[in-house]
């Protein structure tokens, strides 16, 4: 038996509660905050807790894999990256499409400026984000890119995005439907209906 596989089945087990969601909410937001800080922040949610007892939790997520590391927000226009870039492609199916999707993935992996990939189901069959220094950038990589895997395309579409919000937070279930009541209250409509409570 190796040193990982009790790592493995303890983090099956493993369920973060609230504290541990609310740490790690202040990590996503900023993953420079000190223990001092986190305690700072999570009193001022009604969680009391030492600095040490706060440790004690991002080691046990670190050694968990449930953080798997850290990393920095910019801003994107001060490090010239103004241009976001949403990608949508809906696939033709050749029949190398196996290997020739392979190799498009590959190139999306290895690309600086992709930021996120992925499958999708729908009417779009993929959809990427890419930065770009600028609009001549940006054209002349979509030109490259549609000419090296253009055979894959049946549909290629692209669109600049003007950033609202960049950034997430974990939530469960409660979290999920408070945020719902409060707003449904904040309009003056009602929220939609638990189905499943109605099933049982």
């Amino acid at each position: 038996m190796t040193m990982a596989e009790p790592l493995v089945e303890q983090k099956k087990e493993f369920k973060i509660d609230s504290t541990d969601r609310q740490i790690l909410n202040l990590l996503i937001a900023n993953a420079r905050d000190s223990t001092r800080t986190i305690v700072k922040k999570l009193e001022g949610v009604g969680i009391e807790m030492s600095e040490r007892g706060v440790g004690k939790r991002i080691a046990r997520l670190e050694k968990l894999g449930i953080i798997h590391g850290y990393t920095t927000m910019v801003d994107l226009k001060e490090v010239n990256m103004p241009i976001l870039r949403l990608i949508t492609v809906k696939f033709t199916s050749p029949k190398d499409f196996v290997t020739r999707l392979d190799e498009m993935k590959q190139y999306l992996s290895a690309a600086p400026y992709c930021d996120f990939s992925a499958r999708t189901n729908g009417n779009i069959d993929w959809i990427e984000l890419k930065f770009f220094n600028n609009h001549e950038q940006a054209q002349q990589e979509e030109d490259l890119y549609r000419a090296w895997f253009g055979d894959i395309m049946e549909d290629y579409r692209s669109y600049d995005l003007d950033i609202h919000k960049m950034g997430w937070q974990l939530f469960d279930e409660n979290d999920f439907n408070r945020f719902i009541q409060s707003t449904s209250k904040k309009e003056g409509t009602e929220t939609i209906p638990d189905i499943r409570k109605k099933s049982k």
